[in-house]
């Protein structure tokens, strides 16, 4: 037998080529081989997607460390962590634009049913994967200012922010696609509290990766919260700045309607 990628000779008892590591696929593709092919190139589920999942949420730190000194099999690589978060995050959003956006209550925390709003929650839904994406360095950015015990370089709290954001949306998935589908006029205020939790999770990881004392710790974690709204803040008026060149928002559009 012959592998089908480098054209080595192979055994029969052979289930990874030992030339170039690629697996032995004897038989002709089949419905059952394409979903499982699927399955381990998108989830890697060979283990590794579970325990990145599982390690993340109890020890973050080890899944940041291992990627940063050099393991690469133990857990799944960030960029395909974040692949697969991205994938959920636009279904969540696809079920929002599709089947719920009637429902959802936009008045509720002072947020109007304007024009303006209406507008940018349009964007918000077509550009959703670049703004979940920006955050990465939001976070990045604001860590390495507060948090860096390791003398972590930019490109490993780049590392540590696309593994954060990334656990915390697959997290919290399920969650929101019940609500989406059970309680949609109350996802704005859930959509409030996930901001929360990315905050509170975000500290999380950097506390488990940068230990400090206690008083040191609480300092570090209020300027880095600050940090972190301030650059979201700004991210919110660069967007809306973005649209006004654009031409997607005028300034009409911030007129009350007249009773």
């Amino acid at each position: 037998m012959t592998c089908k990628n480098c054209n080595n000779s192979l055994r029969t008892d052979y289930m990874f080529c030992p030339s170039c590591g690629a697996k032995v696929v004897p038989s002709r593709l089949t419905y059952k081989g394409l979903f499982t092919d699927i399955l381990e190139r998108f989830f890697d589920f060979d283990n590794s997607f579970y325990r990145t999942v599982k390690t993340m949420t109890i020890h973050p730190e080890k899944v940041v460390e291992s990627y940063v000194d050099g393991v690469r099999k133990r857990f799944l690589n960030p960029m395909s962590y974040l692949g697969i978060a991205l994938a959920l995050s636009g279904f969540i959003f696809f079920i929002m634009k599709k089947l719920v956006m009637d429902e959802i209550d936009f008045g509720v925390l002072g947020v109007g049913d304007s024009p303006s709003n209406t507008k940018i929650m349009d964007a918000t839904l077509e550009y959703n994967s670049f703004i979940f994406m920006a955050y990465i360095p939001l976070i990045a950015i604001a860590a390495i200012l507060t948090f860096n015990k390791r003398d972590y370089n930019l490109p490993e709290h780049l590392v540590s922010a696309t593994y954060t954001l990334a656990h915390l949306s697959i997290l919290t998935f399920p969650i929101s696609v019940f609500i989406l589908l059970y309680i949609p006029e109350d996802y704005l205020i859930y959509s409030y509290l996930t901001i929360v939790l990315m905050i509170g999770y975000s500290l999380f990881v950097l506390i488990r990766l940068h230990f400090y004392s206690f008083g040191i710790t609480l300092l570090r974690s209020f300027l880095y919260i600050v940090l972190l709204l301030i650059g979201f803040f700004g991210f919110s008026i660069l967007l809306t700045l973005i649209m006004f060149l654009t031409g997607v928002l005028r300034v009409e559009d911030f007129i009350p309607p007249q009773a």
